[in-house]
């Protein structure tokens, strides 16, 4: 996930008092950041469905939450197919790597065109951003070898700091990802 507060930060009064942010700096997602879950360490993990072998696609959602915005990637939480605490490592600004204690699974994401709203009040220094992308599974390792799937995804990121250029006081950001795969 890439930080929050990472180049410059353009702002612009709309009609209801309001600082809309506008800058190409600020990172939402650098998974799908992305996707993915309640700060939850790396621990036990599980394969199922799926994990037979038989190609089928089963429902999956990846969870991760985070509230350190000079953090990229964080904790994730995977159900369905893949059911494991994890590790979301950012690769690039499209690409990150699911890293599970049975595998890892590289993933490729973009937002959607025109999804993302952002929005500041410079009264009460609330900032709040939001973003809807789509998720493929490229590869994987270990238990994950032979993964296939795709989906989407939702961000929700708050917080309050009067700062373009410190980070907040308080942050966190909600990625949720949904869709199908297979082993």
């Amino acid at each position: 996930m890439r930080g929050v507060y990472k180049g410059t930060v353009r702002t612009q009064r709309n009609g209801k008092g309001l600082v809309m942010i506008r800058s190409p700096g600020v990172r939402v997602l650098g998974m799908v950041g992305a996707l993915v879950g309640l700060l939850l360490g790396v621990g036990a993990s599980s394969a199922t469905g799926s994990g037979n072998g038989s190609g089928d696609r089963e429902f999956q959602r990846f969870v991760l939450v985070n509230t350190d915005p000079s953090v990229e990637g964080g904790p994730i939480a995977a159900n369905g197919t893949i059911h494991a605490r994890g590790t979301d490592i950012v690769l690039s600004e499209f690409k990150d790597r699911f890293e599970f204690p049975d595998g890892n699974v590289v993933i490729k994401h973009r937002p959607k065109a025109g999804s993302g709203v952002e929005s500041f009040d410079p009264v009460t220094c609330l900032f709040t951003f939001a973003e809807r992308g789509s998720w493929k599974a490229i590869s994987g390792s270990g238990a994950y070898d032979d993964v296939r799937g795709q989906g989407r995804y939702r961000a929700l990121g708050q917080g309050f700091g009067c700062s373009e250029t410190e980070p907040p006081e308080v942050f966190f950001i909600r990625i949720v990802a949904r869709g199908s795969l297979s082993l």
